[in-house]
């Protein structure tokens, strides 16, 4: 299966804080010919693989997110919605297309440009959570701000302050154990 998310007006990056314009991420043998032939990136997937040994898991995705929008990603189990978020922050390397976060060009960052912008501009919840069994649940949400180095009372501070716009103040001392799967991925 192929996620393609359909673009909802004409991208107009002026006011964009996230811009995502003809992305492609195709797995298999030279993979940057696909999004290059229009031939080959017209291939129902079926007929991709067979002709080329490649699947295109994302294909062709434009998109704009604006300050203050809520922008979801839906699609069936193996459609390529974590395969296209992965690819906004290079976890995986996009094979075409363009991506930008304030108007900076994200397929250009090198990796310690990456590293800050994975640190404190853009991150992802993933579907199978990592959380510290042993930490509670304040210590797991402010465990990315421990790592940066910010003060224990700082991080805890903005911790709860997090804790409680997910909905789960009073179960700050809970540990991950004592959640269920919807409480855990909140966390």
């Amino acid at each position: 299966m192929t996620l393609t998310v359909p673009t909802r007006k004409p991208p107009t990056t002026a006011d964009a804080v996230f811009s995502v314009s003809g992305l492609w991420k195709v797995f298999g043998p030279k993979p940057e010919r696909i999004p290059a032939d229009p031939g080959l990136s017209a291939l129902d997937p079926a007929e991709l693989r067979a002709r080329t040994g490649c699947t295109a898991a994302v294909r062709d995705v434009s998109f704009d997110v604006r300050k203050g929008e809520v922008f979801v990603v839906m699609g069936l189990s193996g459609s390529g919605k974590s395969t296209l978020v992965r690819c906004l922050t290079r976890l995986i390397e996009p094979t075409a297309g363009t991506i930008s976060i304030d108007g900076e060009d994200v397929r250009a960052m090198d990796r310690a440009r990456l590293r800050e912008l994975r640190r404190h501009r853009a991150a992802m919840v993933f579907q199978h959570f990592g959380l510290l069994p042993h930490r509670t649940v304040l210590d797991n949400v402010a465990y990315g701000l421990e790592i940066q180095g910010v003060g224990k009372s700082e991080r805890r501070e903005r911790a709860a302050e997090f804790v409680t716009k997910v909905g789960l103040e009073g179960m700050e001392k809970r540990r991950p154990g004592q959640l269920s799967g919807g409480q855990r991925q909140r966390v």
